[in-house]
């Protein structure tokens, strides 16, 4: 106990650097003993999981849109159904206008109906032709003509994102290589604060290696607690934990040295 209340001790010293120490020691415990879960998180922050998917339905004039509107949104994974028939025909006579006088098109072909048809981004590719497919059958292949499932245009500018490159190329480990890096150094910014204490501890209470104790106290506490909920969760992984143990100890060992009195800044 005496150790544990040592490290928190050291912790105080310098609340700014004590805090990001302690935070991102736990934050580092939770990205390996969690890394399932961060590797669901960041297939759902790609772009294509972010915008809603959507393809277009042109329904001539046989068939009623409300019906089909009606039994469309019932399909799993419809967000929402709207007719875009006028702002379409607005651009087709703009076109015809452009073309000339010499250009004509049957007003049969201009009595359509086009629906903008919205899914969930959740679905998969799979699930997405899924419900094209139905809708075209729904309607009829004769009568219905759908275009392939497509993305906003957004979507290309947010894949082309440095952010989103990097977690693309790197993917979970890369998350937590950024991590320990930044354990690393919060390490290192408090490293003087328990090398001081523990020297000052040593040479009056006639104890041995308090720093490292110290350090080995809090941190094991620390990933003990991360350990028991990545095994009550389902997510932990006994390679994930000798990467996470492997990190930490390789560092630690620097408080096993002999010490000399450097105070702390």
């Amino acid at each position: 106990m005496f150790y544990l209340t040592e490290f928190f001790k050291s912790l105080g010293e310098s609340l700014i650097r004590g805090f990001f120490f302690f935070l991102f020691t736990c934050l580092l415990a939770f990205g390996f003993t969690h890394r399932a879960w961060i590797t669901d998180t960041l297939s759902k922050l790609t772009p294509d999981k972010m915008v809603n998917p959507y393809f277009v339905a042109v329904v001539d004039s046989s068939v009623t849109s409300t019906k089909v509107k009606a039994i469309v949104a019932k399909l799993p994974g419809v967000l929402s159904i709207t007719e875009e028939t006028k702002k379409n025909k607005s651009k087709l006579n703009v076109l015809l206008s452009q073309l000339g006088e010499g250009y004509s098109i049957d007003s049969e072909l201009l009595n359509f109906k086009s629906l903008k048809i919205v899914l969930k981004p959740t679905l998969s590719p799979e699930s997405l032709q899924f419900v094209r497919d139905q809708v075209v059958k729904i309607a009829g292949r004769e009568q219905i003509t759908a275009t392939d499932v497509k993305y906003p245009e957004v979507t290309n500018v947010m894949k082309a994102h440095p952010f989103y490159v990097f977690i693309e190329k790197a993917g979970d480990w890369g998350v937590l290589g950024i991590l320990a890096l930044c354990w690393v150094i919060s390490f290192w910014l408090c490293y003087d604060i328990f090398r001081s204490r523990g020297y000052i501890i040593e040479k009056f209470q006639r104890r041995k290696l308090v720093a490292a104790k110290s350090l080995a106290t809090g941190l094991a506490g620390v990933i003990g607690l991360f350990v028991a909920m990545g095994i009550l969760n389902g997510t932990l992984r006994i390679l994930d934990l000798m990467a996470l143990v492997m990190i930490v100890s390789v560092f630690w060992t620097f408080s096993m040295q002999f010490w000399k009195w450097k105070p702390t800044i």
